[in-house]
């Protein structure tokens, strides 16, 4: 019996150390994908900078200009139109997400993370995702709410193979 509990004590120790050790990437990873954000909007910003230098030339507003196109007989300019509005909406976009996460508390970037998540950018991010262990409180507190979501997921599991083996044991002739 004494093996089995210092199994048992080596197994939910093992959940906590990997609870903390995958949680605690998740700073990181908002961290690395802000990089990234940043870097998307930096190119958007210069991209539509030239638009506007573009449309200052015949006298007209970002908006006037985007909508010439949008109004074009042309189905080429038209579509050329459509591209421009959706760089300015992704623009938008983008930028309201990096203010939303950098102006946020620790507590909340989690849920304005995935309110303005861009899948494009996170998957980016996680093919060049370099794993650390985060050094400061928002490091700290995530590693804390990974020892408990271990020992939680531990739990769980060996209530699970309990009743599982309670009752195969029952069962067994």
């Amino acid at each position: 019996m004494f093996l089995f509990s210092w199994i048992g004590g080596l197994i939910d120790r093992i959940f906590a150390v990997a609870g903390a050790l995958i949680l605690s990437q998740f700073p990181l990873f908002m961290q690395q994908y802000q990089q990234q954000l940043t870097g998307h909007i930096s190119e958007l910003q210069l991209q539509i900078n030239s638009m506007r230098n573009a449309a200052l030339l015949t006298g007209k507003s970002l908006k006037q200009y985007i909508l010439k196109f949008l109004q074009s007989e042309d189905l080429d300019f038209k579509h050329q139109g459509e591209i421009l509005n959706n760089m300015l909406q992704r623009y938008d976009h983008l930028l309201q997400g990096q203010q939303a996460l950098q102006e946020a508390p620790f507590y909340a970037k989690p849920i304005l993370f995935v309110r303005y998540l861009d899948l494009d950018i996170a998957r980016s991010t996680w093919a060049k995702f370099e794993v650390g262990f985060p050094l400061n409180p928002e490091g700290f507190f995530y590693a804390i709410l990974g020892i408990l979501l271990g020992l939680a997921i531990y739990w769980a599991l060996r209530k699970i193979c309990q009743r599982f083996f309670k009752t195969s044991l029952k069962t067994a002739p």
